[in-house]
């Protein structure tokens, strides 16, 4: 059972870490903007996942920099959803 929810907790980890580096990398190859809301939705599931995984780890430094990230993300997120109106 300890060793099933590791495993589960590695894949929440490396599949927000394939969000994170896949919207950079849209972004930096000009497929997506980085006020577009695909963009920031990625790092959002990227950061909420990222930050899963550190808690589980107790990497304090690592979840609350995630933290940060997302915030601002959401911050971003909302700010262009409110453009749109």
């Amino acid at each position: 059972m300890v060793s099933q929810r590791k495993h589960v907790w590695e894949g929440i980890g490396w599949v927000g870490a394939l969000f994170s580096l896949l919207a950079f990398s849209l972004n930096s190859l000009g497929a997506v903007s980085s006020q577009s809301m695909e963009y920031l939705g990625m790092n959002i599931v990227g950061c909420f996942f990222m930050i899963l995984y550190a808690v589980s780890k107790k990497a304090h430094a690592s979840w609350v920099l995630n933290a940060i990230f997302l915030l601002v993300a959401v911050f971003a997120l909302v700010r262009v959803y409110m453009m749109q109106l």
